[in-house]
């Protein structure tokens, strides 16, 4: 029987393969917001995830939980009426896997990327650390047998855009336009895209059947997830060199296909206009560094390969847990520490 991990990369080989050409480009980091709007101030105001606090228990609840009569006749209407059926299920246990163990994380390891990859502490910065748990998580439910593996993965996606975008509309105000509402909404939905199948295809990288797809490039799958974490999270800062930066900034990769990143180009002089949009500020919150502070960039490839082992030893971590498990909402274990500790 095929691994998790294993049939997972094989669900998502293929559909990868057509993106390997463009993933480079077209899914570097985008214009997004921070906090949701721009700021004015070099120092961005912290965005900090607060778990919401626990629903009270109703009084149904309380008696069902007193009365196993009650409840085998209360399960029993509610299977009745459909709301037992897998789909069903597989979203309210689902909920909780995001909770516990995709929207926290960004708190949990605040040390790591705020201190560590110097991101600021911004919306933006806790969507993109909850949008790689989200894949990491997919990548294990896309392995679950049909239906279950489908229902949990679209029960997941679910909760984690309906979180993102209650927290918009918080952000923004009850009284915010629609239309900015759905503005945002697209991007993020672009950028969730962008992350999932960067990482998918460097998954299919990884697997023994890639040969047949991706060619000589098949066993690169290190590589390109470390590439995969220099353009979501790092910015893709230092693109052209870090080593003489001159009296411009560091010039980073600029997205000039993407629906909310297209550019135009000069007719006349498209290298230069290319350099100059590569030495703008992106708006992505990533921090330039310039002057003493440019040496920050040579802990990039640090920064990368600390990533790719805990990517490496999250899915394997995953793959471990038992589809029964799973289903039946026993939990996913916890989450470890981006750097290793361990001997």
């Amino acid at each position: 029987m095929l691994s998790a991990t294993r049939r997972s990369v094989l669900s998502s080989t293929t559909r990868c393969q057509s993106f390997a050409s463009t993933s480079k480009r077209t899914y570097s980091v985008k214009p997004s917001p921070h906090g949701l709007k721009p700021s004015k101030s070099s120092q961005p105001e912290v965005y900090e995830y607060k778990k919401p606090p626990p629903a009270p228990e109703t009084w149904l609840a309380q008696y069902l939980k007193r009365s196993p009569k009650a409840l085998r006749v209360f399960t029993s209407v509610t299977g009745a009426l459909g709301m037992g059926n897998p789909r069903q299920v597989a979203g309210r246990i689902s909920f909780h896997y995001y909770q516990n163990a995709c929207a926290v994380r960004e708190l949990e390891e605040r040390d790591f990327w705020h201190k560590e990859c110097r991101l600021p502490p911004t919306f933006q910065t806790w969507f993109t650390v909850t949008n790689l748990h989200v894949w990491l998580l997919t990548v294990r439910f896309r392995a679950i047998p049909s239906p279950y593996g489908e229902n949990f993965v679209q029960g997941l996606v679910d909760h984690f855009f309906l979180d993102v975008e209650d927290r918009i509309r918080q952000a923004l105000s009850q009284k915010a336009p629609e239309r900015l509402v759905s503005r945002q909404m697209k991007v993020l939905r672009e950028q969730w895209a962008g992350l999932g199948l960067s990482f998918d295809y460097a998954l299919g990288l990884s697997s023994p059947f890639a040969t047949s797809v991706a060619g000589a490039r098949s066993g690169d799958g290190d590589a390109e997830i470390a590439a995969a974490v220099w353009r979501n999270f790092l910015g893709a800062r230092g693109a052209r060199g870090i080593d003489d930066p001159g009296p411009g900034r560091l010039r980073h990769s600029v997205n000039i296909s993407g629906e909310y990143g297209k550019v135009k180009l000069s007719k006349d002089k498209p290298e230069d206009s290319l350099r100059q949009l590569e030495e703008t500020d992106d708006g992505s919150g990533v921090y330039d560094f310039v002057g003493e502070d440019v040496k920050l960039y040579v802990r990039y490839p640090e920064l990368m390969r600390a990533l790719v082992g805990y990517v490496r030893r999250e899915l394997t971590r995953l793959e471990q847990i038992s589809d029964a498990e799973i289903i039946e909402g026993r939990g996913l274990g916890e989450f470890g520490k981006i750097i290793d500790q361990s001997p």
